[in-house]
């Protein structure tokens, strides 16, 4: 039965989860995101996002055993935190409890369908089927709803904790709209044509991210107005765990959280718009991040979390004036030299090596040297080091764990 593959899956996890080194990486994520002083520089492996074939190297093929598709996610998901705990050794909590994402029926054509044309070839590339590729056209937009079907995920949360004997938790996790317009345009008109319309015809870019800003917004409205928010206390009631591909990890919790309804400022923004990176620094803030500032301004917390793989060396100037900025993403294609100085301290800089040149070109005297001069551009300035968008593991699990350990010697601080 899937319940006897799971159970030694689940004695596991709560070995590992009562283990005195958790509650130290709890204080020490909670104390780095509320820019107090901590004792070293976090270290984290966004393994979360690690294809599902490339686990075959770590566990073997066809390595999951259990029947049932809700308990072959959590077989996996299990199996995945076990081996990253025992193998890589970066800060992860591992938390005590299963993830479960709500059921929701989910209306996205915004008025006006998008799509994707799927090539026949199994290596052909998908192509967005556009609605406003003939022009923009907002009077033909209305926004969209979502709906949660609440005994759809009762059951879905009955199964899970049946499959885990109800040893392990669950956390509800809630759909969201995010807080990317620009995605979002690009989706209805089409990147190459948004790139002739931001200089031709910028009042109708204006309109369009106006009309998409103002249903995320309301969205965000709705989502609070039915306790959609995704803020998740651990046991203590001191911190508040969060779905690991975010590498926020760990936070304190409002103080107040549980004596009052819970409110969109409890939980943490993701703030991005990559496809904008073809803009200059002056569109960009014209036609991009005055729609972010909107979509930011209910987190008074200070748990604004941008985004951007793209070179953001000179929109950092720009994003630092977002409200409740606390994290910035600085990729390997921007420069910590040069975007430190400008957060000025006062933003926590998520700083992330070359996966490619970790993976697939780097011996570790390779990845001390990129290591340590992250931490030396970065001057004592809040930071934490990272590895991610890891899509191959080069045949190689063992560098996850290569790469952790030195980040780890170069992260204690004096």
């Amino acid at each position: 039965m899937d319940r006897d593959i799971l159970r030694p899956l689940v004695d596991r996890v709560l070995e590992l989860s009562a283990a005195p080194e958790q509650d130290r990486k709890k204080e020490l994520w909670a104390r780095h995101q509320a820019l107090l002083p901590t004792d070293k520089i976090p270290v984290c492996v966004t393994y979360e996002g690690i294809p599902a074939p490339q686990w075959e190297l770590v566990f073997g093929a066809d390595h999951l055993r259990c029947s049932g598709s809700l308990a072959r996610g959590i077989e996996f998901d299990l199996k995945k935190r076990i081996w990253v705990a025992e193998n890589v050794g970066d800060d992860h909590i591992v938390w005590p409890h299963l993830w479960v994402s709500a059921v929701t029926q989910e209306r996205r054509d915004w008025g006006v369908k998008l799509d994707w044309l799927v090539p026949k070839e199994e290596l052909g590339a998908k192509q967005m089927i556009t609605p406003f590729a003939g022009g923009i056209d907002v009077g033909r937009l209305t926004r969209p709803e979502t709906v949660a079907d609440e005994a759809a995920t009762r059951e879905r949360v009955e199964q899970a904790l049946e499959l885990v004997d109800g040893r392990m938790g669950a956390r509800l996790l809630y759909p969201t709209m995010g807080y990317a317009p620009f995605e979002v345009a690009v989706r209805m008109r089409g990147m190459q044509n948004l790139l002739l319309d931001v200089v031709d015809q910028p009042e109708a870019v204006h309109a369009l991210m106006d009309f998409i800003t103002a249903a995320m917004e309301e969205h965000h409205r709705q989502r609070e107005a039915r306790g959609w928010i995704n803020c998740v206390p651990d046991a203590s009631r001191r911190y508040m765990a969060m779905y690991s591909p975010w590498r926020i990890i760990c936070a304190y919790l409002p103080a107040d959280f549980g004596q009052r309804p819970p409110r969109l400022a409890d939980e943490w923004a993701y703030v991005t718009d990559q496809s904008s990176a073809g803009l200059g620094p002056r569109m960009y803030a014209d036609l991009i991040n005055r729609y972010h500032v909107r979509l930011a301004v209910p987190f008074t917390r200070g748990s604004v979390y941008y985004h951007g793989c793209e070179v953001l060396d000179y929109k950092a100037e720009i994003i630092k004036r977002l409200p409740n900025l606390r994290r910035f993403h600085v990729s390997p294609w921007s420069k910590v030299e040069v975007i430190g100085p400008i957060l000025e301290g006062k933003v926590v800089m998520e700083v992330h090596a070359h996966p490619g040149r970790v993976m697939f070109a780097s011996s570790p005297e390779d990845m001390r040297a990129e290591l340590r001069h992250l931490v030396d551009a970065a001057e004592g300035r809040p930071m934490d080091l990272n590895l991610s968008d890891i899509h191959s593991l080069n045949g190689n699990p063992k560098t996850l764990g290569v790469w952790t350990r030195i980040a780890q010697e170069l992260a204690q601080k004096p």
